[in-house]
């Protein structure tokens, strides 16, 4: 038990620091995006507001910033009639939100917006007289490809799980004051951190 609880500690601490990094990087992203947006070079802007967005986790405002202002600078940009600015936007909003997908997808009315948007955008561009069938065939090329399936995906998690704790586990308590492998723990814990790295591999490919 007395194991266990330090294994749950060393995660709840290594999930800090991620949150932490997590929050800082996306943060940093954000405020460079609104400092290339003040000079006027929108296109650097968009892809470090993307960055921004990808930065995901639940809670995290940047990342939601982020999205909002991809957002914003589209509709700006489609006022002021340049399309292929918004229509980039656009898809750095939707790609954002689809590269932080996991066991869900994050932000779903933003990403329903964003490619209705695009294919709008898409129609425009394609003039008058195609205007409908461009419209129904950006819509089915948005169309999402299956999500992942969720049980390799638990065992995704799961994997990276008890593979970094494992390892974390492995240098705390498996190795002496000289460095020396103490057998019982090193083979615990070193078992640990090979199943787990097996099963986030397993989980990757097949998820």
């Amino acid at each position: 038990m007395r194991i266990a609880a330090r294994v749950l500690v060393a995660l709840g601490v290594l999930l800090a620091v991620l949150s932490v990094r997590i929050v800082s990087a996306s943060g940093a992203e954000l405020a460079r995006g609104d400092r290339l947006r003040a000079r006027g070079d929108v296109d650097s802007a968009i892809l470090a507001y993307r960055r921004a967005a990808r930065w995901y986790a639940p809670g995290n405002p940047s990342s939601t910033e982020a999205l909002d202002r991809l957002a914003a600078v589209a509709r700006a940009s489609a006022e002021a009639g340049d399309l292929d600015t918004s229509l980039a936007a656009w898809r750095g909003l939707r790609g954002a939100i689809l590269s932080t997908r996991s066991l869900w997808i994050p932000h779903p009315e933003r990403l329903a917006r964003a490619e209705e948007a695009i294919a709008l955008a898409m129609a425009e561009r394609a003039g008058p007289t195609e205007r409908a069938e461009t419209r129904s065939r950006a819509r089915a090329q948005l169309a999402l490809p299956d999500r992942p399936r969720l049980p390799w995906t638990v065992l995704l998690l799961l994997g990276w799980l008890a593979w970094t704790g494992g390892a974390f586990a492995f240098a705390r308590w498996a190795l002496d004051e000289e460095d020396r492998p103490r057998a019982r723990q090193a083979q615990l814990w070193g078992t640990v951190v090979v199943l787990g790295f097996g099963c986030w591999v397993i989980g990757m490919a097949l998820a």
